[in-house]
């Protein structure tokens, strides 16, 4: 994900490539088994295609936040429905917790990710900051109440 979008993340390949093998068995294993984040992945053929973090955590819009992290799909099945399903799945994980918007920082350069969200009911919030390893590119707040959330296809 890192190395086909750079600019989509606030981390670097380079940065995330010096973290012990430890790191990322602790992170599969809380995404899988923790209450407060998961971790989903799609898969195609028996690939990962899609991967896209959820965390319940303090800030941005409602009373009851969720945070989407690290949404990507391979390029070669983009605009087939893999991100919306993903999406699909984070809205419904975090409904189950008692959340009630999903949050996320999209770069501002980022047009089709912008368009998919705001397809699904996300709106921007007039908030942004810099992304961290380039603070000349902003990332913009969106949130969605899962209320208005929609599945692909809706209108």
């Amino acid at each position: 994900a890192l190395a086909d979008a750079p600019m989509a993340f606030g981390s670097t390949l380079a940065d995330e490539q010096t973290r012990p093998n430890e790191f990322w068995r602790d992170r599969a294993a809380g995404g899988a088994a923790d209450n407060d984040r998961a971790a989903f992945i799609a898969e195609r053929d028996g690939a990962w295609v899609g991967i896209a973090i959820c965390v319940l955590e303090e800030g941005g819009a409602g009373e009851r936040p969720a945070w989407i992290f690290s949404m990507w799909v391979e390029p070669a099945v983009r605009r087939q429905g893999t991100a919306q399903a993903l999406l699909r799945v984070l809205a419904g994980w975090a409904r189950e917790r008692g959340a009630d918007v999903l949050n996320l920082h999209v770069t501002a350069t980022n047009a089709p990710a912008i368009t998919l969200y705001e397809r699904l009911g996300f709106h921007a919030t007039g908030a942004t900051e810099p992304l961290p390893h380039t603070p000349s590119v902003r990332e913009n707040h969106m949130a969605c109440s899962l209320e208005q959330f929609r599945s692909a296809g809706e209108s």
